[in-house]
Parts: C-alpha cells; structure tokens; sequence
C-alpha cells in the first residue's frame, strides 16, 4: 500500500509532531502522523500531563495538612496511592482522546506503526496491525523525541529500577526510592513521594541540585525539600548497586551505605535517531546522534524538517511545539523563522519555579550593566493570605536602557508568573512599563510590578 497525496508526513506523534501536524492541517495543507506507541508523546502519556498530575495532588495533600492554620481542623489525610495513579491515568487518556478529536476534525491522518524514512519523500510503516505500507509526501517532519538512558551502574531492565515510565506505572507507593540526579526531573518526583509518604534520597554528581535554575532559586529548592526530610548528596555519585532479598543496597562515591526499595534514574536521556533511517537518506547529525537544523527546522535535506528533542535543543514540550508550528508554516511558504530569546519554562516543585532569559551571572558575561529588581513573597499580602511566603521575583535589566534581560521566580504560582515578564520582553517592553502597569490588589502577580519598581529602588512594601 502507498498513499501519495500527503503535504506533509510526520514521524513522531508528540508535542512538536502533533502541534505542527494541525497548524499544517489549518494552514490547508495534507497532513499525515505515523506514531508507534500513543499519541501525545512523552509529555502527555510519560511526562507533563501526568507527573503535574501527581504534583496536584502533593500540593492536595500539603493543603489539607496546614489547613489548622485557617481554622480548619480536618486531621492527617491519608493517601490512596492506586485512586491517586488511576485519576493520574484517567487524566491522560481524556487528553489522548482530545488530540483524536482534534487530528478528526481538522482531518489529519493518524497512521499508528514503526516508521523509517526510506527517502527524501517517503517514510516505510510497519502498522500495528503488522502491515507494511509505504506513506510518500512532498514533506517530512522528523519529531521521535528523546528518550533515558542506562546510566552505570544501574540497568533499566532491572525490576526496581525506572525511568520517567517506570515511575509512572508503579502498582504501589515505595517507602524508600533514591533518585540518581537533581535536576528538574529528580526534583519534580522528589517532591511529589516525599508528600506521599516515601523516603526519598538524591544523588547528584555536581556540587548542587537545579543547576539549569539560577543559584539562589536552587537553594530556596533544597531547603523546601531537606524540610521534607529528603535527604540530598551533592557532588556525589553511586559507586556500586546490588540487589539483596528486594532492596537495593548502594555505595556511593562518599563511602556512605544505602539500602532503598526503588530507584528512579532522571540522567541521561539521549535522541530517537537509531533505525529510523537517518544514514539511508543522508541527513546530518551530531556525534550523539541529535539531528542538525537551521532555524526554520530545516535539515541538510530539501524537505526534510526536525522538530524537538530530536534536534538536541532545550528539550521542553512548548518549544518543540512552537518547533513543529515554525515548520508547518515555512512548510506552507510563509516566512517563518524560530526564535529562542524568550523562552519560559517551570519547574513543578513546592514552591514552584518559573524562568525566563538571562539571570544576573549570565547577564554579566554578556556584558550587560546589570540591574535586578527583587521582591520577596514574605512581603505579599496575598502570599501571606494563601500561607504561601516562601521565595522572591528577581527580574534582571539593563541598567542603562531599561531591557528587561530575564526573570526568575520561585514561590506561589510562579509557574504562571512567568509568563507577565515573558510577555513584557516579547513585546519589547521596558522595566518602566512593567513597573507602572497598575496590578490589582491583593494579588501574587503584584510582586512582579514591585519587583520591577525595585529596579528604580521604589518598591512599596520592600524597606
């Protein structure tokens, strides 16, 4: 079987394949999807969707325990960790049928098997039904994602030891689970076991946890989660792991023994680049196997495109989604290009962190005459409403013309903060502006015009 007739063929049916699969069907072209496992992709089956899910209710839990303090006695809540994973599970299939719905009415083909490109046109689809079909278009998106890698000593294939999947599709809650590495990832589940009851251990090699977050946001971190009593070794690594009568019994690089019934690796996840034809058709990549693009999503290859954490950049479902719109649209002629200087992410910890552009060290080394506005949420009337003071806003400027470079936040619903500086930068707003758009009272988005009136030392409720 060969269908002829698409626009657009896409490998990887995740969040820069899908995105860019509709924007294409909305712009008139004809598009096509070839997904091996669910469509959604990491993000909605094995990452955001239902890790925030689980952060939700963490942050539940943690409500219903301080309620004492609003005069609401409701005692110790208890968990019921298989209703907890089933409301996780029942979220992402609904979204799951969302993006069915979605592909259905803007008529996007979903075509579910193993693809391998074969040329420059044509992708070969081994269907789930076992068929073997060929799907030929003027165009091809390459977005299969990334997925972890063994990290030594540990092996993936041993019971007990998980990736983000593994974690995911536990039957029961661990009382002990070590996680190999501290960044967004091991901090997220970190956080999340910790509130349900487990004992929770980091490991990570460098010399703090966060490192892609700013120093001092990465500190307020640590001290949220050592008051969750997780333990957290720094500048470490696990020397030796072996397995004894269902516990794992660990070695690490400081001499310390550990004995754990879990282990979540959240290291080293690397490209799905192998066997989907890359070589056979000649499109270039790196040396660990991340495929090299232009910055309209181009490859070496005329119409062939790459999306995501393919492509080895920042591996966040929004940017491969805004990835796969680009290529969609210079796809159907327009001129497009993707812009990385405003990109926010958050991280889902207790407090939350959201980030945007340069902090103050990157700032400097890029020369800027820097300026930060600061403001802490012990300060905000409705931080202390909410009973939520931990954290601060930095937003970090130009001294001399007023650009506003970055920010970092970490506290209250510092996941959608973010966003109110995002959209000043986009829109090449000053640091006056932001300071002087007046910001209804009492609300946590007032600290984001305090921060910025800290830049001119006039911030109302900072002494």
């Amino acid at each position: 079987m060969s269908n002829n007739n698409f626009d657009i063929a896409i490998l990887g049916g995740g969040p820069g394949g899908y995105v860019g699969a509709i924007r294409a069907a909305k712009l008139g072209l004809k598009v096509a999807v070839v997904e091996k496992y669910n469509l959604g992709g990491v993000c909605l089956n094995w990452g955001c969707i239902p890790t925030k899910s689980l952060y939700h209710i963490a942050e539940t839990l943690e409500s219903i325990e301080k309620a004492s303090i609003f005069g609401i006695e409701a005692g110790k809540p208890r968990l019921d960790f298989a209703k907890a994973m089933a409301r996780k599970d029942d979220i992402v299939e609904m979204q799951r049928r969302g993006l069915f719905f979605h592909f259905s009415k803007n008529k996007v083909e979903l075509i579910e098997g193993q693809g391998k490109l074969i040329s420059s046109d044509t992708i070969s689809v081994k269907t789930k039904d076992g068929k073997d079909i060929k799907v030929s278009a003027k165009n091809i998106i390459i977005a299969t994602g990334s997925s972890a890698a063994n990290v030594p000593p540990f092996d993936l294939s041993q019971e007990g030891v998980m990736d983000n999947k593994g974690i995911l599709s536990l039957k029961k809650l661990p009382k002990s689970l070590l996680i190999v590495g501290g960044g967004v990832v091991g901090s997220e589940f970190a956080n999340i076991f910790a509130s349900f009851g487990t004992k929770v251990t980091i490991v990570e090699l460098l010399d703090r946890i966060l490192t892609t977050e700013d120093e001092e946001v990465s500190k307020v971190i640590y001290k949220a989660l050592r008051k969750k009593d997780i333990d957290i070794y720094t500048s470490t690594k696990v020397e030796e792991s072996k397995k004894r009568s269902g516990m794992f019994e660990l070695t690490l690089s400081g001499g310390e023994k550990l004995k754990v019934e879990n282990i979540l690796v959240s290291v080293g996840r690397g490209p799905n680049s192998k066997d989907i034809g890359l070589k056979d058709v000649g499109v270039a990549t790196d040396q660990k196997g991340y495929i090299k693009v232009n910055e309209k999503m181009q490859t070496n290859i005329d119409g062939i495109y790459a999306v995501g954490d393919v492509t080895g950049g920042l591996q966040l479902a929004h940017v491969a989604s805004e990835e796969g719109k680009i290529a969609a649209e210079v796809i159907a002629g327009k001129d497009k290009a993707m812009d990385y200087s405003v990109i926010p992410w958050a991280v889902f910890t207790s407090p939350e962190i959201g980030t945007v552009g340069l902090n103050t060290a990157q700032a400097r080394q890029k020369g800027y005459d820097v300026c930060v506005g600061n403001f802490p949420f012990s300060n905000s009337g409705k931080a202390y409403i909410t009973g939520e003071t931990e954290g601060f806003i930095n937003i970090v400027t130009d001294k001399g013309t007023g650009e506003i470079l970055g920010a970092q936040m970490v506290g209250p619903r510092a996941s959608d903060l973010v966003h109110e500086v995002a959209v000043a930068m986009k829109g090449e707003m000053l640091i006056d502006d932001l300071s002087t758009t007046v910001h209804s009272h009492p609300t946590l988005s007032e600290a984001v015009m305090e921060a910025a009136e800290d830049c001119f030392g006039v911030a109302t409720h900072k002494s």
